[in-house]
């Protein structure tokens, strides 16, 4: 008499069917993502690939962004990461409120919040009048639409981490005396620092890539995005390869980043 239990057996096909069923999609997925990428091979085969990737254009463009883009994330981190905090913590009027401006930048197209601001932010606005800065076709005007356009990527994922946070900890913390600042920068922080991390990485990825907003508040200097779509204006698809090339090797170079900051950031920053 066979002492297998089919019920198990039937989990264990269930299972396998479940599992080859994902797999599929997976690689679908992924082959529906790299198959753009494999023409770039037959493109750099017709340029000289070392000399387009030092052109002067693209390494002034590409280290641009990467500035501003850092920039604007430090920015977001400061504003961003509290606000996220209020959102999963506090009750308040208008909470709801919030939420819905929060998504606001993530709903509308690039172009639409590069209008809004420059509306806001233009040489003919209230503001532009009244303030002596230039905050179009300057690096100033980058960082505020990068800011604008990247601020739910850190936002959400940092409320969503800070959500998942027990409050019984920080509750004992309080009980235990201390104060409110130390357990958001002590128990808070350090216990939602994978959310946080993650929509650190996404908002400064965003702001790297960030094309339409940018576009409409200033045009000049070229990010790396501007930069893409100018050369493909003027000398077609071949020209944008440089600079999609930077871009996928800073890909590589921020997912390296992340996978170490995730690994050992308990021995860096002693959490």
């Amino acid at each position: 008499m066979s002492n297998r239990n089919p019920y198990l057996t039937s989990n264990r096909v269930n299972l396998s069917g479940f599992k080859l069923t994902v797999i599929i999609l997976l690689a679908l997925l992924v082959l529906y993502i790299v198959y753009p990428l494999i023409g770039l091979i037959f493109i750099t085969g017709s340029i000289n690939l070392a000399e387009e990737l030092t052109r002067p254009e693209i390494i002034n463009a590409f280290v641009l962004s990467i500035t501003t883009a850092t920039i604007s994330t430090l920015i977001l981190s400061i504003f961003g990461i509290p606000l996220a905090y209020a959102l999963a913590r506090f009750q308040f009027k208008f909470k709801l409120l919030i939420r819905l401006v929060v998504i606001v930048p993530l709903v509308l197209p690039p172009l639409a919040s590069g209008t809004i601001l420059l509306n806001a932010f233009g040489p003919y606005s209230l503001l532009g009048r009244a303030i002596p800065i230039d905050f179009t076709q300057s690096v100033v005007g980058i960082i505020l639409s990068q800011i604008y356009v990247a601020s739910p990527f850190i936002i959400l994922p940092a409320q969503a981490a800070f959500e998942g946070v027990p409050e019984g900890y920080e509750t004992a913390a309080r009980v235990l005396g201390k104060k409110k600042s130390e357990v958001f920068f002590k128990i808070s922080i350090p216990l939602a620092k994978t959310g946080i991390l993650v929509g650190m990485l996404m908002a400064w990825i965003r702001s790297i890539g960030e094309l339409g907003a940018t576009m409409m508040m200033s045009y000049n200097p070229h990010t790396i995005s501007i930069q893409i779509f100018e050369d493909n204006a003027i000398g077609g698809l071949k020209n944008t390869v440089p600079g999609i090339v930077w871009l996928l090797i800073l890909s590589i170079f921020a997912l390296t980043v992340f996978l170490f900051m995730k690994r050992h950031h308990s021995l860096k920053f002693g959490w």
